[in-house]
């Protein structure tokens, strides 16, 4: 069922009432974000919980561009990893997105404006300020051509200079069709079956195994290793540009908090789809991932973390270095448990009852 009301204007159109994205409300993930405030505007009844532990967030940790915050981000780094997951947030939710081929490329904007015209929100990356995941809610005729708006978790910064903010408080796009939109932008206008939720747990449960696969510094255990190689020696450089971006480490700590965060209440939300050894096992998973979060907010709570600037002294370097490694022992455990679901799946004990309650 359609939320969303389309507003025709003289010169344009655009969807109205989509929410401001924010950081610093346990939802860091611009993605999940993006992808959730956009179900929920087509009426979706869908949480940022479920959408991180669907799509696979929940589980992710890369530090592909060193302590980059952005390399911790679903989707781009999921193309070094191999991973083809991400629309598995959608389709549980029975919308399927697609990029445009080769030949439609030429038409970005002519398939924007028809999506937003049909009341869908459009999924970019980049939209507007550096290269999160954005969504285009509108657009008004400019001369000879069109100009686009929409939302992003930059939208602050951009309302501290009103010349920058449309009428309906949309915030003028920067760069449309935003980065890479060969792959990333994503149309979310088609109506598909959902997935049955037990099996969007599986994929679910399967990426969380993907996700480590990896041994470099780049992502899983090998990031990991980056990290706390980085505490022990107080060095923060990126491996992608060669600068020290210490200063970003409180963004990507938040991050990591609310990934885990979010798979410990996906998975324990869960737990009811299976039934037996499997409802058990998943429950001990969830509690691994909540154990994971605590181990790192011991050391420096999200709220702390909402602010720039702490102090990194040799004892709080000395306490995140332990709370890291503690991480990874619970990370270890809680893959072998998932594997050992998943080898399991088809167990008869594990059959849904046709009366239990699913979560969503």
């Amino acid at each position: 069922m359609m939320n969303t009301k389309v507003i025709v204007t003289a010169n344009g159109a655009y969807i109205d009432n989509i929410p401001p994205l924010k950081w610093g409300e346990n939802k860091d993930c611009t993605y999940s974000g993006a992808v959730t405030t956009i179900l929920n505007a087509l009426g979706k009844n869908a949480t940022y919980e479920q959408v991180a532990g669907l799509c696979g967030s929940a589980y992710h940790l890369s530090a592909c561009y060193g302590w980059d915050p952005g390399s911790t981000l679903v989707n781009t780094s999921y193309h070094g990893l191999q991973i083809d997951c991400d629309w598995n947030a959608t389709r549980a939710f029975g919308v399927d997105y697609h990029t445009l081929g080769e030949q439609d490329k030429k038409t970005y904007g002519e398939h924007a404006r028809k999506s937003i015209d049909a009341g869908f929100p459009v999924l970019i990356l980049g939209l507007i300020g550096p290269p999160e995941w954005c969504i285009l809610t509108g657009y008004e005729k400019d001369g000879d051509g069109f100009k686009y708006f929409g939302r992003s978790y930059f939208d602050d910064d951009a309302c501290r200079n009103e010349s920058r903010v449309t009428d309906n408080r949309y915030t003028p796009a920067e760069n449309f069709p935003g980065e890479y939109p060969g792959g990333f932008f994503r149309l979310l206008d088609r109506v598909c079956e959902p997935t049955p939720p037990k099996d969007a747990l599986k994929i679910s449960l399967q990426t969380c195994l993907d996700m480590f696969k990896p041994n470099d510094k780049n992502h899983g255990y090998g990031a990991c290793e980056f990290m706390i190689e980085s505490f022990n020696k107080d060095e923060y450089l990126s491996t992608f540009s060669k600068k020290n971006v210490g200063k970003d480490i409180h963004i990507l700590l938040r991050l990591l908090l609310d990934e885990r965060r979010a798979a410990h209440i996906y998975l324990s939300q869960s737990a009811d789809l299976l039934s037996g050894e499997n409802k058990t096992k998943l429950a001990t998973v969830a509690d691994l991932y909540k154990d994971m979060h605590d181990a790192l907010s011991g050391v420096v709570p999200y709220e702390k973390l909402r602010k720039k600037g702490f102090e990194l002294s040799p004892e709080f370097r000395k306490d995140m270095v332990a709370a890291l490694q503690r991480m990874v022992a619970l990370e270890k455990q809680a893959r072998v448990i998932v594997e050992d679901i998943l080898d399991n799946w088809d167990a008869p004990q594990d059959k849904l009852p046709k009366e239990e309650k699913l979560p969503w």
